[in-house]
């Protein structure tokens, strides 16, 4: 594939950094001489690229074992199809490749807050705080809480719903989403935590006041692999931790994010 030294204007539409709104751990950062993405399980690759108004194309370099065994270096042709919001700031795709089509639609923005902002339509500034405090927390386990203030009342909603009112169904929900991703009966699930996207000007203690610190626990539940169904003792529950976000360099990536307990 040959690639020119100058952009065309709709190349230069493209340059920025993008993250797909079905998956925020996919992202496309264009650049004037490069593509680096990075989708969902894979490291980050970095190839040439060239687009004009209605296709961006680019290769990938992968490696594959042929008929004996053997691993050989393939080079796969990749086709999106694609059109940009009025605004130039949103990407609807059709990705072409050896596996068939991938519809897909992603967001420009400078930064991770900017990305949830848009996405989820709630303004918010997280508090910047560079203290030894901050911990360091995997974002696959929290489940996204956000918080404002609007004409002196709180505003909150969470990743799965418009307010704080379903709370109990939705860490249910994103519980859920974690036993699909590492089976109903890995640990890894128990490590789930409320991530708070709350705005600067919100205290620690209105988040706390507003969210449930326990959850009903299920490990009594019935389920078909019982031996013996035992159902729940009445009020069982089991502490959930609440990290509130902050607004540290380390947040525009897609790594740990700084938090405080």
């Amino acid at each position: 594939m040959v690639f020119s030294c100058g952009q065309n204007s709709s190349e230069k539409e493209l340059i920025g950094n993008w993250r797909e709104i079905e998956n925020e751990y996919s992202t496309w950062h264009f650049y004037p001489d490069s593509l680096v993405f990075k989708l969902t399980g894979e490291t980050d690759k970095t190839t040439d690229w060239k687009a004009n108004k209605t296709q961006i194309e680019f290769d990938i370099e992968t490696f594959e074992r042929n008929s004996t065994g053997k691993f050989i270096d393939t080079i796969h042709k990749i086709l999106i199809d694609y059109q940009l919001s009025d605004k130039k700031d949103s990407l609807f795709g059709t990705l072409t490749n050896n596996y068939g089509l991938h519809n897909f639609s992603m967001l420009k923005t400078k930064n991770y807050s900017e990305y949830l902002t848009r996405k989820f339509g709630i303004k918010f500034t997280l508090p910047k705080n560079d203290s030894n405090k901050l911990k360091e927390v995997d974002p696959v386990y929290g489940m996204k809480i956000f918080m404002n203030i609007e004409n002196d009342n709180l505003i909150g909603k969470t990743e799965h719903s418009n307010s704080l009112n379903n709370l109990e169904t939705d860490i249910k929900d994103f519980k859920n989403k974690l036993e699909s991703y590492f089976g109903t009966y890995d640990l890894r699930t128990e490590r789930l935590y409320l991530s708070v996207y709350a705005d600067k000007q919100i205290p620690d203690s209105m988040i706390t006041a507003n969210l449930a610190v326990t959850i009903k626990s299920d490990f009594f539940l019935n389920n078909k692999y019982d031996a013996i169904p035992i159902p729940r003792p009445p009020g069982d529950t089991l502490p959930i931790n609440i990290y509130r976000m902050y607004g540290t360099d380390e947040n525009k990536d897609l790594g740990f994010r700084k938090a405080k307990k």
